[in-house]
């Protein structure tokens, strides 16, 4: 009896470890070598009948002091998979069998998207730095190019320039001088140019040298080696200055005789006027000039007929006959008008040299033109002079333009007589000597008016009027 007992308890207890093993739960045992192993199916048949192998199993747990014998060295089993235990399998075979949730693909999809965007930005932000790097070494190697070989101006050259080579100053120095003026583009360009000069003396002598803006570094080279300039003499005329008074100017700062300046302004064909033009009044530029000691006259009035042509040029006038006839408005805007007035006071004076007008008839009507006839500056005349006919230029008898430039006109005057605006007026009236105020009219009874102001302005400051 006590045996059969005991073999029932055997019983139940391999019962309960064969459930154990069936749900999962198996004894935490070593896994055994592999030559356990190989007897792995000895003990599997034990558990499964235990009453083929009772009499071994009491014994074996007899000499072992009631230790199950059979389940001692059995290998830890794989759990048994339920309902409630999911099969989880290596996440290579779920990509490969496709068994991925869609909620897995879209994570898929939006990390291999983040990685080829972040490709994508990596090769472009190469590309960048590849072109940047290319572009940097180009214009690198062309600075280099062009420190080494400056590109150099094309020459004739522009105005004049006055340049003095001071005592003691050398090819370096001047050289880096004139590139500051704009003489030469680069100091590089005239030490070259110095060194491949035919003189055999390649030495610039201290004094005052006559250049011209932006001209080539040669011909600055040829005007500087072994020369000795001789001093020069400066000649300053003021707008609206009469040739008379021009001529005189000229004598007196250059040491030419006056009776040869006055014979060449007579006599305009030489300085390429059209025949129409009887002399030089009005072609005398005003400015600031400088000539070599030695010049003749014919030199220095041509030098001041050719600025007159440049400025009418840069007008946009490159007929003469056209360019006098501007001359002619821009002497009379010049005596008449303030310079911010110059193209209102214009647009005024074609208005009245339309013969069709019906407030002057044709007529100009300033006063600047008939004290220029008289041969005078003050702006007062009589009634009887205002009425003279033998007066050509007088503007209250005789319609039209005066036969000449009443004066140098300067460059502003000239490209508002060129441009003139496009207005109403008939009349204009300073009202203010001191501030320059000008009020414009386009009838006679808003003129007189205007005047009306002017005159009790005058009451009010008589020391000006």
């Amino acid at each position: 009896m006590r045996e059969e007992a005991r073999r029932e308890r055997q019983r139940e207890t391999h019962r309960a470890l064969y459930e154990s093993f069936a749900a999962g739960q198996g004894l935490p045992i070593a896994e055994p070598s592999t030559p356990e192993v190989t007897g792995l199916e000895h003990y599997v048949n034990a558990t499964v009948d235990p009453d083929a192998a009772g009499d071994t199993a009491s014994d074996a747990a007899g000499d072992q002091g009631g230790q199950d014998t059979h389940t001692r060295f059995l290998p830890t089993l794989a759990p048994v998979h339920t309902a409630q235990t999911p099969i989880l399998e290596p996440q290579d075979s779920l990509h490969s069998n496709g068994l991925l949730g869609q909620g897995d693909q879209e994570h898929e999809k939006l990390h291999r998207k983040k990685t080829r965007r972040k490709r994508n930005l990596v090769m472009l932000a190469t590309v960048l730095i590849f072109a940047l790097v290319v572009a940097g070494s180009f214009y690198f190697v062309k600075s280099l190019v062009k420190q080494f070989n400056p590109d150099d101006y094309p020459g004739p050259g522009g105005a004049t320039v006055e340049f003095t080579v001071e005592d003691g100053q050398g090819l370096g120095v001047i050289s880096r001088k004139l590139e500051d003026l704009d003489v030469i583009s680069n100091d590089k360009l005239l030490i070259r140019a110095v060194e491949n000069s035919k003189q055999a003396n390649k030495v610039i002598h201290p004094g005052t040298y006559l250049l011209k803006s932006q001209m080539p570094a040669a011909d600055a080279a040829e005007v500087l080696v072994d020369n000795r300039p001789g001093k020069v003499f400066y000649i300053g005329l003021k707008a609206n200055l009469r040739m008379n008074a021009a001529l005189e100017e000229i004598a007196k700062g250059s040491g030419l005789k006056l009776a040869d300046l006055e014979k060449l302004a007579n006599q305009p064909e030489k300085f390429g006027l059209p025949d129409s033009v009887p002399n030089l009044e009005g072609w005398l530029h005003p400015g600031e000039y400088r000539f070599a000691l030695d010049s003749t006259p014919q030199e220095v009035l041509s030098k001041l007929v050719r600025a007159t042509k440049e400025t009418l040029k840069d007008a946009g006038i490159s007929d003469l006959q056209k360019g006098y006839r501007t001359l002619k408005v821009a002497s009379i805007l010049q005596a008449e008008a303030r310079e911010k007035d110059y193209a209102t006071v214009a647009g005024a004076i074609e208005n009245r040299l339309d013969p069709a007008n019906t407030e002057t008839h044709g007529l100009l009507q300033v006063d600047s033109a008939v004290i220029y006839g008289l041969d005078r500056y003050s702006l007062q005349f009589s009634q009887a002079e205002r009425q003279d006919a033998g007066n050509k230029y007088n503007t209250y008898v005789h319609k039209g333009l005066t036969p000449t430039p009443i004066g140098s006109p300067a460059t502003s005057a000239i490209k508002a007589a060129a441009n003139p605006q496009e207005n109403g007026y008939y009349y204009w009236v300073t009202v203010n000597i001191k501030t320059g105020e000008t009020k414009f009219a386009s009838s006679y009874a808003e003129h007189q008016q205007n005047q009306a102001e002017f005159r009790a302005w005058c009451q009010q400051n008589s020391d000006v009027c």
